[in-house]
């Protein structure tokens, strides 16, 4: 290491290393706990571990994660029978109410963060931005020392309550909070949504809504304030929170912020979430320095800065790692840059990158097998190998779609049939333009390998931007369409009207051999 390098690392490891207040960390401790709590309840209450991980036939894992399965196991409770997924979802809410309450914190925060890993690496079909920014929060708590103070265990045993934190913790917490939006707004500098799309698709299906039905002026001027709005929200806000002088205005932003996506969008605890996960913009000790104003409790005292001459080796180790972790979440969005294809259409580095609402996605997929040796050709069913919520994934996602298909591959070899090949027909529209094949459909994907290479059977975008969206009902695209269809396809081009989810809402719309999806979860991740 050189001398400039070696100064500038001890220069960094004292501002990191000096101690700031606990404060910011005990609200940021009973925030995470009470939200991550009401999240797992959330999700019993409507089904959603059975649903979504105990009933589907097949998950789609991620590359070199097919080992990861739910949890195969059924127990009576109260006479009641309960599913494995289901009791991992308890326990994720009485993790969560002992990390709010600082209950064996450090034991309890890691069986969290493990039990988060492992439920986020099942099946990427239901990857969401907020839900891998819980992950890594919860990876975070358990090194942070946030059960020294206003808890259980410094109830229990005095001797480790401390009135401060390093602060490591406060910048790390301040950078992973700030990380979403600022590589939010950069994604946003695409062609797509400067010039109003997706919103101007996904606003004209909400014209029903109570917000958006009042809104004074013509839709247009909602969707540039949306997108413009959006974008310099995105982009300005970790400025105006780091500086004294505009935080008090930028918390209130980022409140109104969120609240009108909580009433826009069904986007469940990511809102509330980032509204208390700001908190740690404030000075480290406002807690008490709020109390202090009105009489209770004492200011909160900052102790002496360590000097480098004092750094041990730990310490050293510590400051390494806080900027490895700052190194990886800053490379990881950037990737996009360098990697080949438009993520928003090949999703292949659309994961981790922080795109949110950049993408609306109708598709459509059917999946064809040939017997090479009769030459006869059919087309699979679907529904026994997913169930309605995959279905509606599935089709905008050409890895996706390959990875199900090597997967019916492997089923029908086991029924007798082991040299079946399979093509997909795989339309997509992508903000509103004309739709067009994602995935040459003459390859048969059975002999395709599935490695992290950008494959090159995935067809590029070539249609043109709409002002507005091409709204030819799915059923009808293929005649609309002039498709270079392999023969084993010509002769079962027959139009499948597709038949609405049970309980779906408006944006997805899924059937036996064809998925149609007019909006990314809106959520936009």
């Amino acid at each position: 290491m050189t001398q400039e390098t070696g100064s500038a690392f001890n220069r960094i490891s004292n501002r990191l290393l000096q101690t700031v207040p606990i404060d910011f960390l005990v609200v940021f401790r009973i925030a995470f706990g009470v939200v991550m709590c009401w999240w797992a309840i959330s999700g019993v209450r409507n089904g959603i571990p059975y649903n979504n991980y105990t009933l589907p036939a097949y998950h789609f894992t991620y590359y070199g994660f097919d080992w990861v399965k739910p949890i195969d196991l059924s127990v009576a409770i109260g006479g009641v029978a309960v599913d494995g997924m289901s009791l991992l979802y308890i326990a994720f809410a009485g993790l969560a109410i002992c990390i709010a309450m600082g209950l064996w914190y450090r034991l309890v925060s890691t069986l969290f963060a493990v039990g988060m890993l492992y439920w986020f690496l099942i099946d990427k079909a239901y990857y969401l931005n907020h839900y891998y920014l819980c992950t890594l929060l919860s990876w975070m708590m358990p090194f942070f020392p946030a059960g020294r103070a206003f808890s259980v265990d410094a109830w229990r045993n005095p001797s480790q309550r401390r009135d401060t934190a390093p602060a490591w913790c406060l910048w790390l917490l301040r950078f992973q909070i700030g990380v979403p939006y600022f590589f939010g707004g950069i994604a946003k500098l695409n062609a797509d949504w400067l010039r109003g799309q997706p919103m101007r698709t996904t606003l004209s299906y909400m014209t029903d809504h109570p917000w958006i039905s009042r809104f004074p002026f013509d839709q247009e001027v909602l969707v540039q304030l949306v997108c413009w709005g959006g974008l310099l929200f995105d982009l300005a806000i970790v400025p105006l929170l780091l500086f004294r002088k505009t935080r008090l205005f930028g918390f209130f932003l980022t409140c109104a912020f969120h609240i009108c996506n909580h009433n826009l969008w069904n986007i469940g605890i990511f809102p509330w979430l980032m509204i208390a996960a700001t908190t740690v913009y404030f000075d480290p000790g406002w807690p008490r320095q709020f109390l202090h104003r009105f009489g209770w409790g004492n200011r909160p005292e900052v102790a002496e800065t360590p000097s480098a001459a004092r750094f041990s080796l730990p310490q050293r180790l510590v400051v390494s790692c806080v900027l490895l972790w700052i190194g990886v979440q800053t490379i990881v969005p950037l990737r996009v840059f360098v990697l080949p294809g438009n993520p928003s259409w090949s999703e292949y580095s659309h994961h981790f990158s922080w795109h949110m609402l950049l993408r609306a996605k109708v598709s459509g997929v059917r999946v064809y097998a040939t017997d090479p040796e009769s030459g006869r050709s059919g087309v699979i069913d679907l529904r026994p190998y997913l169930t309605q919520r995959q279905l509606a994934v599935v089709g905008r996602d050409p890895r996706m779609i390959h990875q199900l298909c090597l997967f019916i591959a492997d089923d029908l070899a086991t029924k007798g049939h082991p040299n079946v090949e399979l093509r997909a027909l795989a339309l997509v529209s992508l903000n509103g333009r004309k739709p067009q094949p994602i995935i040459d459909p003459a390859v048969d994907l059975t002999k395709q390998p599935r490695d992290l290479r950008y494959p090159d059977w995935i067809v590029d975008l070539h249609e043109p931007y709409r002002h507005l969206a091409w709204k030819v009902p799915l059923e009808q695209w293929e005649s609309q369409l002039s498709l270079d269809l392999p023969p084993q396809m010509m002769a079962l081009r027959i139009p499948q009207r597709p038949v609405p989810e049970a309980g779906a809402s408006s944006t997805d719309r899924s059937a036996a051999i064809a998925v149609s999806q007019r909006a990314d979860s809106v959520a936009g991740n």
